[in-house]
């Protein structure tokens, strides 16, 4: 990848990462503040606003890997080492959210765990 292609990318990530924060506020999902007292258009919506912020989360996890690869690759514009510890930062971190995640959907999906079913 070309190093002006590399610049956009960051651009690009931090546009992204600024998405982000705002979509996956909870305060800005519809129906903050009374979610006991949704109705069924909120609640649809608000599936919506948390798959959209998913989804702009797997863009910016997808710029920045691609990112950390360039940078695996391409000469680093200043020095080294300081870039390397932050692409070593950032896979860590990385690492730890999509163990967290898996963590997650594998408590989600155990049995007991405490949701209702139904009988037939």
């Amino acid at each position: 990848m070309r190093t002006d292609q590399t610049k956009r990318l960051a651009e690009l990530a931090e546009q992204l990462v600024d998405a982000f924060i705002t979509e996956a506020d909870p305060a800005t999902w519809p129906g903050a503040g009374h979610e006991s007292e949704m109705t069924q258009r909120e609640r649809g919506d608000r599936y919506w606003s948390k798959k959209n912020a998913s989804a702009t989360g797997g863009v910016l996890r997808f710029a920045l890997d691609l990112i950390g690869r360039t940078g695996a690759d391409t000469p680093a514009a200043g020095g080294g080492d300081e870039e390397d510890d932050l692409d070593k930062r950032i896979r860590q971190a990385e690492r730890r959210a999509s163990d967290a995640l898996a963590r997650a959907m594998k408590r989600a999906s155990a049995p007991g765990d405490g949701r209702a079913t139904r009988t037939g």
